[in-house]
């Protein structure tokens, strides 16, 4: 998550049919957060979303974050 009382967090959610979209997600605040960039891989996919305060630091930072861990296939700390 971008962004938030919840920035730099990262939630595990499965899914065991296909969707359109990625899905939005509430923040604990209670706000929507919005997915902004997908990433698939071989066996799952990565979604960044976004708290509608989110700076934009925030934001490039979880995108770097899902893109280094879809290379590596792993999910590092904040």
């Amino acid at each position: 998550m971008a962004g938030g009382p919840q920035d730099g967090e990262r939630f595990t959610r499965e899914f065991y049919t296909s969707h359109a979209t990625p899905p939005a997600m509430r923040a604990s605040d209670g706000k929507v957060c919005c997915p902004v960039a997908v990433r698939a891989m071989r066996q799952t996919a990565l979604c960044v979303v976004v708290h509608p305060d989110a700076r934009d630091e925030q934001i490039e930072h979880a995108i770097d974050a899902m893109v280094a861990a879809a290379e590596g296939e792993v999910i590092s700390g904040k």
